[in-house]
């Protein structure tokens, strides 16, 4: 008699699961581990009570064994077959990385709120925070710019792209033969920007030690406007080309995560800078 209940216990927990599983996914992965602690904690109990209400009987082995099994098999193919990450080394992994991916995208999104809330605040004091009198000194960018960084414990460095001395005259005439003078112009301007981009990133790199995977990829991918994210250095290169001025921005964590908007909240920071 008490092991049919203890079987129907089972049931009951099994098709509970499985609704559980069904109606929320999410909450049930989180879960696993007081799934687990229930299944356990009734199979202890029902061992318990069987033994004080004498259901059951120590030397009874093979049917304490066989109980074990149940339990141990459900455990497996019910509870952790979702995330089970090695089997054969017994490695369960049940919640943890399901858990620490929620856990960083709800923090992540908690973090972007705020930025998008501080970035909001400064373009609402931009009249206070930016007076007329302005000189558009590099110092007045790197203050304006820090109201921001600041508050996300995000460090920011302005280096500014070098002007190429390049013409079109200094091209191989091979390469140019045949090309309309716009053309021959836009290459040049590409030529100018793409060196200028090289010593930049050099005196980034040997200024914050970074070490670029591939830094031909690096000055492409600048080049094209485009933020180049360090993740080893927990940084980002944030290209800013304006008429006047061409910088690349280095993001560098210093007590805080830097976020992919943050090199679009602080690039907008800088075109407010000098269109204001």
């Amino acid at each position: 008699m008490a092991f049919n209940l203890f079987i129907v216990v089972l049931l009951v927990f099994t098709v509970a699961n499985l609704v559980f599983f069904i109606m929320n996914p999410l909450k049930y992965h989180l879960s696993l581990r007081t799934l687990r602690k229930t299944l356990y904690t009734l199979f202890i109990g029902a061992i318990s009570l069987g033994l004080l209400m004498d259901e059951l009987n120590l030397t009874n082995w093979p049917f304490i064994l066989t109980l074990t099994a149940i339990v141990i098999f459900m455990d497996l193919t019910i509870l952790l077959t979702p995330s089970i990450m090695k089997i054969w080394s017994a490695e369960f992994q049940y919640t943890d990385y399901v858990e620490e991916i929620i856990k960083t995208n709800d923090k992540i999104h908690k973090a972007m709120v705020y930025r998008v809330e501080a970035m909001s605040e400064i373009i609402q004091k931009n009249n206070e925070l930016l007076p007329p009198s302005r000189s558009y000194s590099e110092q007045e960018l790197r203050n304006y710019l820090d109201l921001y960084a600041e508050k996300f414990g995000v460090k920011v460095q302005i280096h500014r792209i070098p002007e190429i001395d390049f013409s079109a005259n200094d091209f191989d005439p091979l390469v140019i033969d045949g090309l309309a003078a716009d053309e021959t112009q836009m290459l040049v301007e590409v030529y100018r920007l793409t060196e200028g981009i090289k010593i930049a990133t050099e005196q980034i790199k040997t200024i914050h030690n970074f070490d670029y995977n591939s830094e031909e990829d690096y000055v492409e991918t600048l080049a094209q406007s485009a933020v180049v994210s360090l993740v080893d250095d927990e940084s980002m290169l944030v290209p800013v080309f304006m008429n006047t001025d061409q910088f690349i921005v280095v993001l560098k964590k210093e007590f805080g995560d830097v976020l992919e908007v943050d090199a679009i909240h602080i690039t907008n920071l800088i075109y407010l800078f000098y269109s204001l």
